[in-house]
């Protein structure tokens, strides 16, 4: 985890390596076995992982002294309706530790109950590296397989094989938000490698489906430059800011939109476009052509709601 800090300024390096190592001294045994033995195994079975405490904390104290001033979660959606309700949260993907970022901002701004329920879905790249599992451990997750259209190296798998165990993952999912979780999904299916917004794969708005669930759209924004995209991972400190959307109950989407699953997914990201600066939005940056319908929609969701 040290070894990953940027070189930028050594100062700050020696203080991250304080606090991870003033977390491991105060830890108990009990605390650090579970957390290595999870980490150990962390992606071995599809399907659902629980969360580390300890992991997250760690977490915790890293990132905060990654963010520069400015960093937060930006004064938007009232997230009041949200407690021990089921949640979709539906954003865009730059970086590793989104939903860490996440995660961190959320209980920061005092949505600690929200922040400590997150189970996310995750690709099995989230498992490659040791310091990845570690930042998977922090939450709740679901392991599935990457979209074809998506997936590369080992992420690879046959459309057969991707369609058999998809059903085993949403299966999962599903009952995690039977019991109350928030789950947390990145519609693009991979972050993005120029930040601007890729198109929502349209198979995930499966999650939408038999479900009471809120869906929370979001948007984050800076933590492309938090873990710059390379051959080697490092940590650079970085302003980082999320949005929410204003809640809205998944039923309602998926009805308006006739449950045509593209269309739904171009609704939300609209939604979680609402949410970004304008030079993230991407393809749904622009509301004509063929996504003039799902704009038009999700301007008449966003009016209501």
């Amino acid at each position: 985890m040290l070894g990953m800090l940027g070189q930028r300024d050594p100062e700050q390096a020696r203080a991250v390596a304080v606090a991870v190592r003033t977390a491991l001294a105060e830890a108990s045994p009990e605390a650090l076995r579970a957390f290595f033995d999870a980490l150990e195994s962390a992606g071995r079975d599809w399907g659902y992982e629980p969360a580390s405490a300890f992991a997250r904390g760690l977490s915790r104290v890293v990132l905060r002294h990654m963010f520069e001033p400015g960093s937060g979660l930006e004064v938007g959606a009232n997230l009041s309706t949200t407690p021990h309700r089921p949640v979709l949260l539906l954003g865009n993907h730059l970086s590793f530790v989104d939903a860490n970022v996440l995660e961190l901002l959320l209980a920061d701004a005092g949505h600690t109950e929200l922040a400590e329920r997150l189970t996310v879905v995750v690709g099995p790249k989230v498992y490659t590296r040791p310091l990845r599992r570690v930042a998977s451990l922090c939450f709740g997750t679901v392991k599935t397989p990457q979209s074809a259209s998506r997936a590369s190296g080992d992420a690879r798998m046959s459309p057969r094989e991707v369609a058999r165990i998809a059903l085993k993952s949403l299966s999962a999912a599903r009952e995690r938000l039977v019991l109350g979780d928030a789950l947390l999904i990145f519609v693009e299916g991979t972050r993005s490698r120029t930040a601007a917004m890729q198109r929502a794969l349209a198979g995930i708005a499966r999650y939408l489906e038999q479900t009471d669930a809120l869906v929370v759209p979001f948007g984050v924004a800076g933590t492309e430059h938090l873990t710059p995209i390379g051959e080697n991972e490092r940590l650079e400190r970085a302003q980082v800011v999320a949005r929410f959307g204003a809640p809205l109950p998944a039923a309602r989407v998926v009805e308006r939109c006739a449950r045509k699953r593209a269309l739904v997914m171009d609704v939300i990201g609209f939604l979680i476009a609402d949410c970004l600066p304008e030079s993230y939005r991407g393809c749904y940056g622009f509301a004509g052509g063929e996504l003039a319908e799902a704009h038009a929609v999700a301007a008449e969701l966003a009016r209501a709601s």
